[in-house]
């Protein structure tokens, strides 16, 4: 694992889909591509923009489950379909307005790796493959697609002392 992350310079999340926002499954039914989200992690990305944080996918799947979840989301950044993820994160860092060291990338697999060493800080959930160590900062204990992002992002939100804020009207 990487050392140096400061969560608190984070603005951007990036996420991989397959095997991050889901358990890595892919299933087809009636021609159509099927895909379980959890709800927590989907919750506390809304969270997180509640309170400024930009949200990105770049993925290199294309589908319209993933596309049908991610806008009820509300992404800032939607890429699917794509091959060469370095690229399309120099993309993201123009449009954004953002350099790499804000950015937290949240991957599995090893075509993660290239961007996750780039990034501020590199987050590898906890089924993803060994070799992303190198460039990960954290391991979440949650697998993908059951609660790995959500322990990501609530991870971050302290760091930012924004927890509270995010929270503060389920209190009320």
């Amino acid at each position: 694992m990487r050392s140096g992350a400061d969560l608190r310079r984070v603005k951007v999340v990036i996420l991989d889909i397959d095997g991050v926002m889901t358990d890595g499954r892919v299933g087809y039914g009636a021609g159509e591509v099927i895909k379980f989200f959890h709800v927590r992690d989907c919750h506390w990305l809304k969270l997180a923009r509640r309170v400024g944080i930009k949200l990105a996918v770049i993925t290199g799947r294309s589908d319209r489950a993933t596309r049908d979840r991610m806008a009820d989301i509300g992404l800032d950044f939607f890429r699917e379909g794509v091959h060469n993820k370095p690229d399309e994160f120099q993309n993201l860092l123009a449009e954004l307005q953002v350099t790499p060291e804000e950015c937290m990338y949240i991957g599995d697999d090893i075509v993660d790796l290239p961007v996750m060493r780039r990034c501020g800080v590199g987050v590898v959930v906890g089924d993803g493959l060994a070799e992303l160590e190198e460039g990960a900062h954290f391991r979440t204990k949650a697998p993908g697609g059951n609660g790995a992002v959500r322990e990501a992002v609530c991870m971050l939100l302290k760091a930012q002392d924004k927890l509270n804020a995010a929270l503060e009207r389920y209190y009320k």
